[in-house]
């Protein structure tokens, strides 16, 4: 069975250039440019992995962060932002990232990082 993706970004360019680049690897990947559908979408699926921008609207990354790790703390979640700091990336992470990347990013670099994500998690 294929390993499910989530991406939750208010960007649609973005949702769609990730969707591209990581269905060829074999995940089942799905997206959406709402936070709070996002938040629904995750709660449905139940995927291995979400990738979660930091700043949207109607609610922040870092509190959606929050509500995935309550509902399922195995669920990876990767950060991803155009607006990093560090108090930022290491709030995240003290709260349950996987990791914390900033945009641009290298596609290769995120497909190798969810996979090495997923490999992670299937450890524990």
């Amino acid at each position: 069975m294929a390993k499910k993706i989530v991406i939750i970004d208010d960007e649609a360019s973005i949702c769609e250039v990730l969707t591209r680049a990581l269905e060829p690897d074999g995940y089942e990947v799905k997206s959406e440019t709402d936070a709070l559908k996002g938040l629904e979408l995750v709660e449905k699926e139940k995927p291995d992995c979400v990738l979660l921008d930091v700043k949207m609207p109607a609610i922040d990354g870092v509190s959606a962060l929050v509500k995935i790790k309550e509902k399922n703390k195995d669920t990876v979640v990767i950060m991803i932002t155009a607006y990093g700091t560090f108090e930022n990336a290491m709030e995240s992470i003290n709260k349950g990232a996987y990791d914390y990347i900033a945009k641009p990013f290298d596609l290769d670099f995120i497909r190798k990082l969810v996979a090495r994500s997923m490999a992670t998690s299937a450890k524990k």
